[in-house]
């Protein structure tokens, strides 16, 4: 569960993904210089690309931190969320499994870990496996309806993603306590923000970590 091994297979992948960003960025620079752009707009691009970028990426940074008790060890959380994963659904995943396996935290039983592993990553390939055999339809079906109702697109999307919160949240209400009262806190925090987005667009990248830490921190307060 700590082996050395998967530290390896760790420090592989990232490097992999570090070399493909570099290779890009070189290639997405030069490329720049060609059409015209100057070697100062470029280095100013690339750096207020890298500082709107670290502060969405603290969702992440807590997720890890809050899934390393579950798994005994950091190593898994970090191969998880630093190439093919999302927050929101690793920590999902991997807390259903530790329910329905009935332990505190999954090191403590290798069946529900290895479970809970092999779930968190064969489950997330399922997007790439339905948009490499069915985005094409699936894209040509959406602008056929975008083309009659330009709002149906827009309602279908929206409605996805509120089943999936919804799933989510129900959830937490079921619980209860804490878990429902942060719950209704990110949601009224949330609120606020997207309010407020509308006049300062660039408050939509802050919105899921200043939403995040505020409820850690109001939580915080009202449980101590």
């Amino acid at each position: 569960m700590d082996s050395i091994i998967l530290y390896v297979i760790g420090g592989v992948m990232i490097c992999f993904v570090l070399f493909q960003s570099i290779y890009f960025l070189k290639k997405a620079y030069d490329r720049g210089l060609e059409i015209g752009f100057t070697e100062y707009q470029l280095k100013e691009t690339i750096r207020s690309s890298a500082f709107f970028s670290i502060v969405p990426s603290i969702p992440i940074l807590i997720g890890l931190i809050t899934m390393i008790p579950i798994f005994g060890s950091v190593v898994i959380p970090w191969i998880r969320l630093s190439v093919l994963g999302s927050v929101s659904y690793e920590s999902y995943a991997a807390n259903a499994i530790r329910n329905a396996a009935g332990v505190d935290a999954l090191f403590n039983d290798p069946i529900a870990f290895s479970t809970a592993v092999w779930t968190m990553t064969i489950s997330i390939m399922a997007g790439l496996v339905t948009l490499i055999l069915f985005y094409r339809k699936y894209e040509k079906k959406l602008t056929e309806v975008r083309k009659k109702d330009s709002r149906w697109g827009e309602l279908l999307i929206a409605a996805l993603f509120m089943g999936l919160v919804g799933t989510i949240g129900a959830q937490q209400i079921a619980i209860g306590g804490y878990n429902t009262l942060a719950l209704f806190i990110s949601m009224a925090i949330m609120l606020i923000i997207g309010l407020a987005s509308k006049k300062w667009k660039w408050m939509e990248e802050f919105a899921l970590p200043v939403s995040i830490l505020s409820t850690l921190g109001i939580l915080y307060v009202l449980i101590m």
